[in-house]
């Protein structure tokens, strides 16, 4: 089974490469346009999250939860069948 902190270090990975950042200046309860993703470095966050964990996440998840640590529960909730 996948842990949430698996899902967070993924996401702040991904997150990490988009706006050219060391991962560890990734605060999780910062929201992603105060970190620097705009709506398209989101989708593409998405797709990305949803390729690796072979999950389909509705785009509004992301309005929904907008920090990484809102984010991750989200995930780990679809993965495990509890949206």
């Amino acid at each position: 089974m996948t842990s949430q902190s698996e899902i967070a270090d993924f996401i702040k990975n991904l997150i990490a490469k988009e706006i050219k950042k060391e991962v560890a200046t990734i605060d999780d309860a910062v929201a992603f346009n105060d970190l620097g993703l705009d709506s398209v470095n989101s989708i593409f966050l998405l797709g990305d999250v949803e390729e690796h964990y072979k999950i389909d996440i509705d785009p509004l998840s992301l309005y929904n939860n907008p920090t990484v640590s809102s984010f991750t529960e989200h995930v780990y909730k679809l993965i495990n069948g509890r949206n």
